[in-house]
Parts: C-alpha cells; structure tokens; sequence
C-alpha cells in the first residue's frame, strides 16, 4: 500500500516548529511552499540531469545517518523541511540500503523564480533497505527537488511527494521447486501425451488440495480434456459437468476461498484453481507452461527477492500470484506440458482436433 503525503499533513507535522526562535529565523529566509508552485515548461531528462539526480540520491543514501550533511542536501527554506528530515531519519534506519532506480519522473521549470532557481525535478526512488534484523524492505517514493543557488547541479530535496510504506521482500525458502522426499506423496496425472508428476502442498492449500484430490479419487477427472491451452502461458482443465450439463461444484458444494501463501508462486510448473474472480475456487485448475517472464509485472508485484530471481531463471507468470491459488507444483513431465500447450486451438483457446485428454489422476508414494 502506498500514501499520499498531503500538503495539510505537512502542515501540521510543521507546526510544532513555530517556536519564538524559529519566527525570528523565519523572518530573515522566507518559508517557501515548493507544492504551490505553478509549472510552466516541462522537459525531457538527459544524461547530465539523470547523472544529477543519480548523484544526489547516492550522497542521500551515503549521509543519512549524518545530520549535518544531510542539512547541506535539503532546501532550508521548504515548508516541509522538517517533513523532509524526518524522511531521511526513515532513511538512516537502514544498515544497508540498495538503490534499484533513482530516475527522474518530471523535469519542469516554475514561475516566479529566476533562471537559475526555476528548475524543479520529481525523482523516483527505488529501493531495498536491510534492517539490522535482516528484513529486506522494498519501496518506491518519490521526491521533490529543486535548483538552488547559482550552481546548476546545487540540487536540493524540498520535501516527500509520495511515500511508500513499504513491503517485506526478504528471500523466503522455495521449497516449492525441491524433490519430494522419500515416501511422500505424489500426484501422477496420466494423459495422452505422457505422464505429469507434480508435488502438493496440502499444508499451504488444505481445501485446495482435499478437493482436487476427492474429485481426482471418484474418477471425476478421468477422460476429461484439457479445454484451454494456451502455448507460452499455461493448460487448464476441470470443467466438470453433470449429467445435466450444469457446471459441478466443489466438494463443498459450493465456490471456497482463496488459499494464498507467501511461500508459493506461478512459477513455471506451479499447479494453480482456476476462478472467476475472489474466493470462487471450484473444480478448475491450470499448469503454468509459461518459459519465460513478464518482467512489467514483475517489477508490479514487489516479491521476495530470490522468488524474483527465481521467475527470471525458469519463468512463470507473477501477476497470478495473490489471485490464484498455488497448491502444487511439477517435478517431472513439462515436456507433456509443453506438448498439451502446443496444440492448435480456435480463438477461445479449445484445441481444434483430438484434444489431449486426462486419462487418469492417482496418487502414490514416491519411492525414488
């Protein structure tokens, strides 16, 4: 989640400053509202500006936990310099912070000022911090920079634009890509293209994984098609009908929830429900066959930082994670996978002439 850090909260946060003392100083340097002022020209950045800006967040990063050098990178005369401050103190919490991007979002000049001190830039900072309990905190805030002087790269920080409250991004164990163990159960789904072996976490997706199993026991599955394949995303199955034709339901007689876990993505492999929408998880279920990664969506989903690497190493589709339960993954047979994508299909994605079918759904000790 992110919040928006608005003028009336700078405002009060600046209130308690207006001691005696700081009238007087008030008096000689002018407060000033760098949020009210009025745009005029907006440019593209350059390499001097980006260099610029990459330059005064590396000295942000490196002086945060020195009051004094800090002074020297943050405009005195900003209304929200003690806005700005307390920023920087989030800032000096940090053992060790990470800069992934510092890139300059706006580049524009203002009126009322004079050449040299009309430029204004908004600043995206991207970052990791590593708290001195090892936690990796992700955020992406953004930041308000001036001109000042009559240097033209005398950068100054006027105050924060939006600031991200952060997400915990630390590496988690993917015990999701291991070997079972000696004795575990697996899950072999016997096709016409060959056999899939896939691990279950009924740990992680109790419901998920107790209803695929009893339907898979009562046969439910048998002879069943997988009726959307797409090639480089992923094979669905599970469209179950009675003799009816109405859509069968869960085991639970109705749609169940959602069953999300920190420890288990849409890799490439991953054995997801498929539904319609929040908590309606019913008899539907996909395999990601996706070998590759959006990398858009990736930068979106703000996920532990060896998961990430994980996805850009063997694929998947990261956008699915948090919107579709995970309660399985393949170990062996992603050339089936591959084969069953591959079909041709029509433009809803049901494969045109013989469709691969699900034979038979067992599950058995893994004695290797």
């Amino acid at each position: 989640m992110k919040k928006l850090v608005s003028l009336a909260v700078v405002a009060s946060i600046a209130i308690p400053l207006l001691s005696p003392t700081f009238v007087q100083h008030a008096a000689a340097n002018a407060i000033h509202d760098y949020r009210s002022e009025v745009q005029v020209n907006q440019f593209r950045p350059h390499g001097g500006d980006k260099q610029e800006v990459n330059d005064f967040i590396a000295s942000l990063v490196k002086q945060r936990s020195n009051p004094a050098e800090v002074a020297k990178l943050i405009a005195d005369d900003s209304l929200s310099n003690f806005a700005m401050k307390t920023y920087v103190e989030g800032l000096a919490q940090y053992k060790n912070i990470q800069v992934i991007e510092a890139k300059v979002d706006k580049l524009y000049t203002v009126t009322k000022e004079d050449a040299y001190n009309n430029y204004r830039a908004i600043v995206k900072f991207k970052y990791v911090g590593y708290t001195a309990a090892n936690k990796a905190i992700e955020k992406t805030d953004y930041i308000g920079l001036a001109r000042l002087g009559t240097d033209p790269v005398n950068w100054k920080a006027w105050g924060v634009i939006w600031q991200d409250s952060g997400i915990d991004v630390s590496d988690v164990k993917l015990f999701q890509l291991e070997k079972p163990r000696k004795g575990e159960e697996i899950c072999v789904i016997t096709t016409d293209a060959g056999v899939i072996k896939l691990r279950l976490f009924p740990s992680k997706a109790p419901k998920a994984v107790e209803n695929f199993k009893t339907l898979a026991n009562k046969g439910q599955y048998n002879n069943m098609i997988f009726h959307r394949v797409i090639n480089d995303f992923m094979i669905q199955a599970g469209d179950l009908k009675g003799q009816d034709g109405k859509e069968l339901p869960s085991i639970y007689g109705e749609s169940f929830e959602d069953e999300f876990s920190r420890d288990l993505f849409n890799f490439r492999g991953a054995l997801s429900m498929g539904n319609a929408g929040p908590n309606t998880n019913s008899t539907h279920f996909y395999i990601v066959q996706s070998p590759k990664v959006d990398q858009e969506y990736l930068d979106l989903s703000a996920l532990p930082l060896n998961a990430e690497a994980k996805y850009k190493e063997i694929g998947g589709r990261a956008y699915l994670d948090n919107r579709h339960t995970v309660f399985g993954h393949v170990f062996a047979g992603m050339e089936v996978v591959d084969k069953i994508a591959a079909q041709k299909t029509d433009e809803n994605a049901k494969p045109i002439q013989n469709p691969i079918k699900v034979k038979k759904i067992e599950f058995v000790p893994y004695n290797k």
